[in-house]
């Protein structure tokens, strides 16, 4: 992790040492985050965690004001049109990055309609899920019985261009496989679980406890490495899939042109939150890790994704109307 100086090196500002009592009063006294998904979820869960760790390590009020809807794009709409005073901030998923390549009519650029300010946590991709008393207990025979029965096997998605659907077209794709989509307004484990849809790709820490449950069973995982918490499901890269890659992180961006000063302090009071042990700690037990990234890189990891995304989405034929 880079240390402190470095850090803010990339928003022109260097500051070594704690946050300084000027640094907070360059700040309103309350900091809104926009959560652009439904109250009552895990990842709403965790939001809260975050804004309750940030008023303690920084003194600053903050609260989470959920504004979902039209795919997120509600709620980053209203932050790409704020203030940048460091009074609102989008907590945001991958999914924003996809949205900007799916979607025709989106009201804002993903990237130049905000300003980045840090990556926070990023899990270990989705996994390939199926009930536990389902025929396959491996990607080889799912596989095997797609191919036999073309157009016959579903995979469920939390939503048309949601990045769980992003993931099965990939999968499917690269597989040579004809899948039936089912795109759910939320989470479609019930109907997983119930068997009314075949497969689904969710990220493992929000349905931990269901695995260790034994309702459902992970065929594979995308990313580089396998979870340390499901360490027995094998990596589609591992299987010869490699390209089989949408991340799944969460991230915070805040308005368009923020003054270098703001923004510097607005990075360090999200920094200080993020290593604060108690936050970390909980972190690990969702099944995710801790990924402060400062906003220079932030900001140049989402160019490289969003460039990605628009050689490798468009040929899936995905559309969606903002």
């Amino acid at each position: 992790m880079l240390n402190r100086r470095e850090a803010l090196a990339g928003v022109a500002v260097t500051l070594a040492a704690p946050m300084s009592k000027a640094a907070t009063t360059d700040l309103p006294e309350l900091m809104r985050i926009v959560m652009p998904f439904p109250a009552g979820g895990a990842l709403d869960g965790i939001t809260r965690i975050f804004a309750d760790t940030y008023q303690k390590v920084t003194g600053r009020q903050c609260i989470v004001d959920n504004k979902p809807g039209a795919a997120t794009t509600i709620g980053a709409s209203e932050v790409s049109r704020a203030k940048p005073d460091g009074s609102v901030v989008l907590w945001t998923t991958g999914g924003h990055l996809t949205n900007g390549v799916l979607m025709k009519k989106l009201p804002y650029h993903p990237i130049d309609g905000f300003t980045p300010l840090s990556m926070v946590y990023s899990t270990y991709g989705f996994a390939l899920l199926h009930r536990a008393n389902g025929p396959f207990n491996t990607l080889a025979e799912f596989v095997a019985a797609a191919k036999k029965q073309p157009g016959r096997l579903s995979y469920a998605s939390a939503g048309n261009g949601n990045t769980t659907h992003v993931v099965g077209a990939l999968f499917a794709k690269q597989a040579g496989i004809d899948l039936i989509h089912v795109p759910y307004k939320g989470t479609p484990l019930t109907d997983l679980i119930s068997g009314v849809v075949d497969v689904s790709f969710i990220a493992p820490s929000s349905v931990m406890q269901y695995i260790e449950a034994k309702k459902i069973k992970a065929l594979a995982i995308t990313g580089a490495q396998r979870a340390e918490t499901l360490l027995t499901a094998p990596t589609f890269a591992e299987l010869g899939m490699p390209d089989i890659d949408i991340p799944a992180w969460i991230g915070m961006l805040a308005p368009p042109k923020m003054p270098p000063q703001v923004l510097a302090a607005l990075y360090e009071g999200v920094a200080k939150t993020l290593a604060d042990p108690g936050f970390k700690e909980k972190m690990v037990t969702f099944g995710n890790k801790v990924s402060e990234m400062p906003p220079d890189r932030f900001k140049a990891y989402l160019e490289k994704e969003f460039a990605r995304y628009q050689r490798i989405l468009p040929p899936l034929g995905i559309e969606m109307d903002s």
